[in-house]
């Protein structure tokens, strides 16, 4: 994808970018059970990164609210602060070992399509075959997961002109006159 002029740029394009066509594409004209979005949550802080912390929850609560005008359940897992101060989701990939294995065993579809380039998820994928159900993997070739390549049954490695179709169309701005 392009790199973005600010981070207020990108959260605004995440926020319009939509979801459903996307998942849609995806299966290529396969029935499209669900799609779900998994991340960590953006806590509240107090103190020194106070507002940075409120602007960044904001952000996600919007993100949230649109995905779920789009029909798209948000799952959260956690998000942590190391000491050298990033941030790194936890039990995110756990959410989506767990649910991707339950679906699999409720028979709740034929073909999962995993866009997540954890390689965590490997055995959660071999679990998933085991009661006979495909997954694709999808990610993008620069972070591509050679171990979850190595076990899906498909993968799809995404270019920047298959996602940009989903971020809506920005006219460039007009010079006042």
């Amino acid at each position: 994808m392009k790199d973005f002029a600010s981070e207020k740029t990108e959260v605004l394009k995440l926020l319009d970018f939509d979801y459903q066509g996307f998942a849609k594409n995806l299966v290529k004209g396969k029935n499209l059970v669900e799609t779900r979005y998994y991340v960590g949550a953006i806590k509240r802080q107090n103190g020194a990164n106070k507002t940075k912390s409120e602007r960044l929850y904001a952000d996600q609560q919007k993100l949230i609210g649109k995905l779920q005008q789009q029909n798209v359940p948000v799952i959260l897992g956690n998000l942590i602060q190391h000491p050298d101060k990033s941030f790194h989701e936890k039990g995110v990939d756990v959410r989506i070992a767990v649910e991707m294995i339950r679906f699999a065993r409720e028979n709740k579809y034929d073909t999962a399509y995993l866009l997540s380039s954890d390689t965590d998820l490997v055995p959660a994928v071999e679990e998933v075959r085991s009661f006979n159900k495909q997954v694709c993997y999808v990610g993008v070739s620069k972070g591509q997961s050679f171990g979850l390549t190595k076990v899906s049954d498909n993968v799809i490695l995404l270019r920047e002109e298959d996602i940009m179709p989903y971020f809506p169309k920005v006219l460039p701005k007009k010079p006042l006159t």
